[in-house]
């Protein structure tokens, strides 16, 4: 028995039948109503422009989040103190790479310091149109992302209005870097667009501030790579943005 084949019609009929295909199988012939077909098309377009909406208000650069941060809420940072400190040829001797951290949290002043000495706002928009930050980027892009993770959860570093948006909830160092982070204060991920082909080099400036800023205080301070996707994906982050790197921040074992 030869395989059944499959013939379209135009429209032999009536009328109100016209537009409608036809389908012949094995000898029959069968015609699929107009409604139906009507209805199914109605049904794809609305399930694809809910898709869109979602993505539209998740944000250019976040996906949907893994695990909601609608318990915590956002961090209005202190002022940032910018006079004091160690001078700068003295911190430049002491910066070094440790690995190795207690279990403590930054008071919140020493983390606002921190991330202002790492990307924060130097120039205001009074003084600069597009804001002066405290790294420099190649062309002027500023388009690093500081993500902040601490140990309620992970943030957004909005350097203009010195605020930590919230993520992530929960304690997701260990998830997310090495086992020496889990238990550092804090663990920045740099993230930047994807089609960013300075990115990596506006990291390291921002790094190097870290790494300056954490010797200065007496914290100890580790840039690394990390699995890039896995955490792009513990983030949430769209496929427009790519991790780069980390760097962990925290006070030394006694």
């Amino acid at each position: 028995m030869g395989s059944a084949q499959l013939y379209f019609f135009p429209l032999i009929g009536t009328p109100r039948e016209v537009g409608v295909p036809s389908l012949m199988f094995r000898g029959e012939i069968m015609r699929i109503p107009l409604r139906i077909t009507t209805r199914w098309t109605a049904l794809l377009v609305a399930s694809v422009a809910l898709v869109w909406a979602a993505s539209f208000l998740a944000g250019p650069h976040r996906g949907t989040p893994p695990v909601l941060a609608a318990e915590l809420k956002p961090i209005q940072l202190p002022n940032p103190e910018i006079t004091g400190g160690m001078p700068l040829m003295q911190a430049l001797a002491a910066r070094k790479t440790t690995r190795a951290f207690i279990d403590k949290p930054l008071p919140v002043q020493t983390l606002s310091n921190l991330l202002w000495a790492a990307f924060g706002v130097n120039r205001p928009r009074a003084v600069k149109s597009d804001l002066g930050r405290t790294a420099p980027s190649a062309y002027n892009k500023q388009d690093i992302t500081l993500e902040v993770v601490l140990a309620d959860g992970a943030y957004v570093y909005d350097a203009e209005a010195n605020l930590l948006r919230p993520v992530l909830s929960g304690d997701v160092r260990g998830a997310i870097s090495s086992a020496p982070a889990a238990h550092a204060a804090v663990t920045i991920i740099y993230v930047a667009p994807v089609k960013d082909d300075y990115a990596q080099v506006d990291a390291g400036f921002i790094a190097q501030n870290v790494y300056l800023f954490a010797a200065s205080e007496g914290l100890n301070a580790w840039f690394y790579t990390v699995h890039a996707q896995d955490v792009a994906a513990k983030l949430g982050l769209g496929p427009d943005r790519s991790v780069l790197y980390a760097q962990s921040v925290g006070y030394p074992p006694q």
